[in-house]
Formats: C-alpha cells, sequence, structure tokens
C-alpha cells in the first residue's frame, strides 16, 4: 500500500480544520512525511495540543487505509527555514502555483517517469518527491524566488485556481495516479 518513491508534502497550513482534513486524505493517498509551513500569508500558528491531534489523526488514519507507514508529521517551520531541510534537499522538488504560466505537475511527473530531461539529476539518487502547496491567496513573489533559488520547480495544478485544502490532495493524488499507473516504459524511473 505504500508509494514507490517516499512523498513529502510541505503545506503552508490553512485556517479552521484543514490541516485536518489534508492530514486524513493525504495519509489516504500515500504520504510520507508532512512539513506544516508558516508563510508570509499563513494564519495558523497551531500550538502542541493540535499538533498531537494531526498527528493522531494520521496514525488512525494509517490504520484505517492499512498502511504500512504512518506519515510522520513534523513540527511546523517557516518557510525559508523548511528549504534546508534534508528531506527537501534530496528529492525532486516541486512547488505548486496558482498563476503564470509554469508546467502541469503531470507532465513534469510523466517526464520524470519516461526519462526525460527534468532540469533534476539522475532519479535513481533520488529517493523522494517533495511537493509544496500555498496558502490562500497563494506564495508571495519572495517565497516563489526563495524556492526556485533552493532547486523547486514551479508546477501548476491545473487552470482552475484551487483552496489551500484542496491543492495538497489533487497534488498528491497526481502523484499516485502517475506512479500506480500500470503503463511501464523503456527506461521507466519514477518506480
Amino acid at each position: 500500500t505504500e508509494l514507490p518513491k517516499h512523498v513529502t508534502l510541505r503545506v503552508a497550513t490553512p485556517k479552521g480544520r484543514g490541516v485536518e482534513q489534508i492530514c486524513l486524505m493525504a495519509t489516504e493517498l500515500g504520504v510520507t512525511r508532512i512539513v506544516p509551513l508558516k508563510s508570509d500569508r499563513t494564519l495558523l500558528n497551531p500550538s502542541p495540543q493540535k499538533l498531537q491531534r494531526w498527528r493522531r489523526i494520521t496514525q488512525e488514519a494509517a490504520e484505517q487505509s492499512e498502511r504500512e507507514v504512518v506519515p510522520k508529521i513534523l513540527d511546523p517551520v517557516d518557510f525559508s527555514d523548511s528549504l534546508q531541510l534534508p528531506e527537501t534537499r534530496e528529492a525532486y522538488r516541486y512547488i505548486c502555483v496558482a498563476r503564470g504560466k509554469a508546467p502541469h505537475l503531470l507532465n513534469c511527473l510523466l517526464d520524470l517517469r519516461l526519462g526525460l530531461d527534468t532540469g533534476q539529476t539522475d532519479p535513481a539518487q533520488h529517493p523522494g518527491i517533495v511537493i509544496t502547496t500555498g496558502p490562500e491567496g497563494g506564495w508571495t513573489t519572495q517565497e516563489l524566488e526563495q524556492a526556485t533559488a533552493a532547486g523547486f520547480i514551479a508546477v501548476s495544478l491545473g487552470s482552475r485556481i484551487l483552496r489551500a485544502i484542496t491543492a495538497p490532495i489533487v497534488s498528491l493524488s497526481i502523484v499516485a495516479a502517475v506512479s500506480e499507473s500500470s503503463v511501464k516504459t523503456k527506461g521507466d524511473n519514477f518506480a
């Protein structure tokens, strides 16, 4: 029930119970690690009790979906500090953007799977994929510049503007669909 590559979801924490929904559905979709981000437009500053609740929800979701691995939820971290985490540097890195002419995440993952030039190094050297989704209102220009300087590729999830709780689930659904697809190609680098 696990995906062939480790998937880290870096998510700008939405208001309300959004993170709870994200933890539940991301676990069902196969995420390995969730990193709550404090961005310039993040409203939520979670308490230790809230973080404990997210971990409990993740544990229960892992049991319900018969996961072998319970996703790890890291303590919330500032966006700029999160770019230096080892889990972030040792993976294919994508940051979802709502506007602009970024390539679709699906196309980037298919290119990776087919072994096409992705602007990143050999897939065999990277154990995972990092997906970063933004806050309500999107990323600031400075945050996007920091992410691209750290090696993140800006990607789109389509022509619609998605809510902060929808984008993580859409992105993980795309990752799961590509990684679990039965279509194999010569030199398949994704699995």
